[in-house]
């Protein structure tokens, strides 16, 4: 893609995540009882995740660009598998932190081009912190989005207001920072982290709700992200653009490289890391 391409593209998918984030917070914050639903696959719904859903599909929806999001229509396989560029979106990810109002959830957006994740964006709407990654520049955060005022981000002003993101590969004979999901915790992850253990002398274990995990390792707040139960094709992809443009990656936890796409949007569990990491 042309620079100025992807330039349209990434601020079109920063200003969608901060206003729908800023809805997100209007209903977080306030004092009434959620509305939860049980959606078919037995994970949870609320309003904010429609409201959000319809914020960043008025906003990518400019770009004439097909998006697949979490509470978007379902979508055959013979309808998208052919999709050279595409939008993948989890408009609320970590509904269960927000329903337990414990700050653990995020925005996440993927553009992916040829079913990789050319470049992503989370926004954690609670801290009102933007991380988002580009292909040439690499991985970039705003800390407080709310110094930013009512006008929306340009691309020449995205970059000047933005700390960009340069941390060294986890090193041996320093901390093993490994983050884990707080909400999927089981016994596969407990005993590779005792596999840790007993491999590194010092593995410090911290627990987060949603992709916030990839946005530590990126943010040298972490070394690893270990997942051993399944989730979607839209609740990765904004993080392994995220953790590339740091030089670190993600796999299964066989090997295998990340796959998207597929007839069905399901990620088996996966390692996030740096090479320097041995397991």
């Amino acid at each position: 893609m042309e620079r100025e391409l992807i330039d349209y593209f990434l601020i079109k998918a920063c200003n969608a995540s901060i206003v729908a984030g800023e809805q997100i917070m209007k209903l977080y914050e306030d004092t009434k009882e959620f509305d939860v639903n049980i959606k078919s696959d037995n994970t949870i719904i609320t309003e904010a995740d429609r409201v959000s859903h319809e914020i960043i599909k008025q906003y990518l929806s400019q770009t004439r660009i097909p998006m697949l999001s979490e509470e978007g229509r379902d979508m055959l396989f013979e309808e998208r598998y052919r999709w050279d560029l595409y939008w993948l979106v989890d408009p609320l990810d970590g509904t269960r932190e927000f329903v337990n109002r414990n700050g653990e959830f995020v925005i996440s957006i993927a553009l992916m081009s040829e079913n990789k994740p050319a470049f992503g964006v989370i926004y954690i709407p609670p801290q009102h912190k933007l991380y988002f990654s580009d292909p040439d520049r690499g991985a970039f955060c705003i800390d407080d989005t709310r110094t930013l005022g009512e006008e929306e981000l340009s691309i020449n002003r995205l970059f000047p207001v933005s700390r960009k993101l340069e941390r060294e590969p986890w090193k041996e004979g320093t901390p093993l920072r490994v983050a884990v999901t707080r909400s999927h915790m089981n016994d596969e992850t407990r005993a590779f982290i005792d596999k840790l253990k007993e491999r590194y002398e010092n593995v410090e274990v911290t627990q987060y709700g949603s992709a916030m995990k990839f946005c530590h390792i990126a943010d040298d707040k972490a070394d690893m992200y270990v997942r051993f139960s399944d989730l979607f094709d839209w609740d990765i992809a904004a993080g392994e653009a995220l953790l590339r443009a740091v030089g670190a990656g993600i796999k299964h936890i066989g090997g295998e490289e990340i796959t998207y796409n597929k007839v069905q949007l399901i990620i088996h569990p996966f390692i996030a890391t740096f090479d320097s990491v041995t397991y």
